[in-house]
């Protein structure tokens, strides 16, 4: 009898254990949808979860010439994509092995490309066609996010996540090696672009995002 308790106050703080390093630890997250971005952006991303209901992860990407779309408009494109953010967990599911979570994310994206407008002189008038200039800006940006995450199998160490938001973002426009005494002769811009002629730009942004992670 004596043994038969042993061994049951073993097996309880063993899966006590088991249950708490699922409810803290580090882990690691891809962003598959990244490099469908039309700056596509490769990178990997680190998170500490503290305990069952808050956690903290970051992320480092590379911004290259898209996959699918080719360079497009973003001729040479180099730079970087470093996102941080915090999640609270509003509720759990134990049947579906999910979690429900709110969160807050900062970001900031630099990065430069070879790009193309028309230019037309202040002082004669004359327009200069397609001129080449370096493009680099600065975005930063705030925003508030919902998302979800389910584990992938019972006791499993990998999970997927889904996360939507909105927010805030201030766009920094400098411009390298255009015409002395010009401006940029404005053009029609697509949906949710920047207008071609402005150096600051603040605008509504719509995170959405989908992580493979792995506990470590």
């Amino acid at each position: 009898m004596k043994a038969r308790i042993f061994f049951i106050l073993v097996a309880f703080i063993i899966s006590n254990n088991v249950i708490a390093q699922q409810k803290q630890g580090l882990y690691l997250s891809v962003n598959p949808l990244g490099v469908l971005e039309p700056q596509a952006a490769y990178g990997v991303g680190i998170g500490y979860r503290f305990n069952e209901y808050f956690e903290l992860s970051t992320e480092y990407a590379q911004l290259k010439p898209s996959a699918w779309m080719g360079e497009g408009k973003y001729t040479n494109i180099e730079g970087f994509r470093a996102v941080a953010t915090g999640k609270i967990t509003l509720s759990t599911n134990e049947w579906k092995k999910s979690k429900t979570f709110i969160g807050i994310e900062g970001r900031v994206r630099k990065y430069s490309f070879e790009d193309v407008a028309d230019f037309t002189n202040k002082s004669t008038q004359v327009t200069i066609k397609d001129y080449n200039f370096k493009n680099k800006t600065s975005v930063f940006g705030v925003a508030g996010l919902i998302g979800k995450q389910y584990d992938l199998g019972e006791d499993s160490r990998w999970a997927i996540e889904f996360t939507a938001g909105i927010g805030l973002r201030f766009k920094n426009i400098n411009r390298e090696g255009t015409p002395e005494n010009s401006f940029i002769v404005p053009t029609e811009m697509g949906f949710a672009e920047t207008p071609n002629y402005v150096d600051k730009y603040t605008s509504l942004y719509f995170p959405v995002g989908i992580r493979l992670m792995v506990r470590l």
